[in-house]
Formats: structure tokens, C-alpha cells, sequence
């Protein structure tokens, strides 16, 4: 059983060897990241989409 110190060496040889970015170098980053930006591009469309609405003066039907 690997020890802390030799655990935490392992770890900075992983993530020092990897040419990916660092938030993107773990094996289940990806699990994180498509939710994160899949969610940051709906609520940016939603808010251009609802900005440009409002610039224009269209107004929702009632």
C-alpha cells in the first residue's frame, strides 16, 4: 500500500506528464466539464437571446 508521500508523487508525475490542461488531465474530468459547459452555453444563449428580445421591443404575447 502506497504511502501518502509516494501517492501525492504519482499524482504530480500524472498530471505533469499529460499534455491536456490541468482542469481536463483527470480520467473523469470529463463527467464534470460537459455537464458545466453544457449548462454555461444554454444560460449564455438564454440571456443573448432574451437581451436581443429586449433591445428590439418585442414583448411576449399574452
Amino acid at each position: 500500500m502506497p504511502t501518502a508521500t509516494e501517492k501525492i508523487i504519482e499524482l504530480q508525475k500524472f498530471y505533469q506528464s499529460t499534455n491536456k490542461p490541468i482542469y481536463a488531465a483527470h480520467p473523469r474530468s470529463k463527467y464534470y466539464l460537459i455537464p458545466y459547459f453544457g449548462l454555461l452555453g444554454v444560460s449564455v444563449a438564454a440571456t443573448l437571446f432574451y437581451t436581443g428580445r429586449a433591445c428590439f421591443g418585442i414583448k411576449d404575447k399574452k
